[in-house]
């Protein structure tokens, strides 16, 4: 007789047994809430950043949706996932660092520092010179599946997600599609 795999045998006994399958749900949701809590969302943050930045927020929705499209497609190719939703929330838009210009002024009544943009000519006028451009952090993300009631299918996702995106897997929630 082959022996069952640790997880084999949780994910049987998770089946079987909604009471302690309702408690660990619980158990999770508590947990997930407390590490939200503590995380610190709440707590403002001030740029430091030296450089001047220039945000810009064209085209973040439409690749937004291209990465959701691209996320479910990848999801519903998985075995037992079946159809699949993506939602992602992002914590800030594009960011890009520009390249200034320093003046130092000396007088007698002290000096003065003017910095600006430093930009280049093109065809159609002058252009700010970019340095590094930042892309928006992922806050969250939303998945919902047929397959997702499954124990198994639904690590699956969340291992999924958490890697092409490079976030915590606490920052992905997963919940079965409704019929």
């Amino acid at each position: 007789m082959k022996e069952k795999s640790v997880l084999t045998t949780f994910t049987e006994t998770l089946e079987k047994n909604r009471v302690l399958r309702a408690v660990l749900t619980g158990a999770l949701i508590l947990a997930a809430f407390i590490l939200f809590l503590t995380s610190g969302v709440f707590r403002s943050c001030g740029k430091t950043a030296e450089e001047p930045t220039q945000e810009t927020s064209g085209n973040i929705g439409a690749q937004t949706a291209e990465l959701e499209k691209r996320l479910e497609g990848m999801l519903s190719s998985m075995a037992g996932v079946g159809r699949v939703k993506v939602m992602l929330t992002l914590d800030s838009t594009e960011e890009q660092i520009l390249a200034t210009n320093s003046r130092n002024q000396t007088a007698q009544s002290g000096s003065s520092e003017e910095t600006r943009p430093a930009t280049v000519n093109t065809g159609g006028g002058e252009n700010p010179i970019v340095l590094t451009e930042k892309l928006p952090k992922v806050r969250g993300v939303i998945v919902s599946a047929e397959g997702a009631g499954n124990f198994s299918v639904r690590m699956n996702i969340i291992t999924a997600v958490s890697t092409v995106l490079g976030i915590d897997q606490s920052r992905v929630e997963v919940f079965v599609m409704a019929g």
